[in-house]
């Protein structure tokens, strides 16, 4: 088993080497706790967001520039260089975009999200959460910037949330723009989610019935095994599809039904057979006794 996890997180680590060095990640509670100003709301993880996230809304219908994140000295050495991130939104009027302002010895230069699809897709309307990348490529010097300014501007009225950020750097060869394509979408991933805890459900009462009577035990350990060695193979899967840069919908399904299972049932196997062997010596105590 130890051979296995460590086989499986040299195959996880080259797939994300495959997929862009990340040099640095943004939690937006860090950067408040750090003494940095966060314009914007900080929102916990919950149902409806399954990261933390910066909720910033515009109330008017005036445009508005709101400073998202300030990243001096950047340490990128490699000439194309992203930002990625999850972002949702709500009644965008107009056109929206981030954007990040790259500062070099020379100059400053931008790169705006106003791509009609894809993860540089404008920011208009209503969508629910959805991979976001801001790239630049530097190839035609060999500077590096100094500074970058991450915008979210907003022409009108609208609300948006934004998951941390991270900031990638990736080789010649690598493009930041590379999304692999979906296992599933996410509501089958939401229909996934939910059989998947409905079946968990109910075959997690018919153990607590069984194991509670005394009854079934070999049927009720084996399942539990079962579980257990499912569970572990939906988590690794899932820890696969986040490295190869799969969307929230198919990743996160898999290490939630995954990891429960995984960690609740393996638990529990020692435990119920403790059970079933108390059962079993009051079952003799008693007729001894008769």
């Amino acid at each position: 088993m130890k051979t296995l996890a460590t086989m499986f997180g040299i195959f996880v680590m080259c797939n994300v080497a495959l997929a862009g060095e990340k040099l640095r990640e943004f939690s937006w509670s860090a950067l408040q706790a750090a003494g940095q100003t966060v314009n914007g709301k900080i929102v916990p993880a919950g149902p409806q967001n399954p990261e933390e996230s910066l909720a910033v809304e515009n109330n008017s219908d005036s445009r508005a520039t709101i400073q998202l994140l300030i990243i001096d000295q950047p340490s990128v050495k490699l000439p194309i260089y992203a930002l990625r991130g999850r972002i949702k939104y709500e009644g965008v009027e107009g056109t929206g975009y981030l954007e990040m302002w790259n500062y070099f010895p020379g100059g400053a230069y931008f790169s705006r999200t106003l791509a009609g699809t894809g993860p540089m897709k404008a920011l208009n309307g209503t969508s629910g959460w959805r991979d976001v990348v801001v790239p630049f490529f530097a190839t035609g010097t060999p500077m590096r910037p100094s500074k970058l300014v991450v915008n979210l501007v907003l022409p009108s009225k609208g609300k948006v949330w934004l998951g941390p950020l991270k900031l990638f750097q990736y080789g010649p060869n690598e493009d930041p723009l590379a999304v692999a394509a979906a296992w599933w979408t996410d509501r089958q991933g939401g229909l996934i989610g939910g059989i998947g805890g409905g079946t968990m459900g109910l075959l997690g009462a018919m153990i607590g019935i069984l194991s509670g009577t005394g009854r079934g035990r070999s049927f009720v350990i084996g399942l539990l095994v079962a579980m257990t060695v499912t569970g572990a193979v939906a988590l690794a899967t899932g820890i696969y599809a986040l490295a190869r840069g799969q969307p929230f919908g198919v990743f996160y399904p898999l290490m939630l039904g995954g990891g429960l299972p995984a960690v609740i049932c393996g638990g529990l196997i020692p435990a119920t057979r403790k059970r079933y062997a108390q059962i079993e010596l009051r079952k003799i105590a008693a007729a001894d006794i008769a």
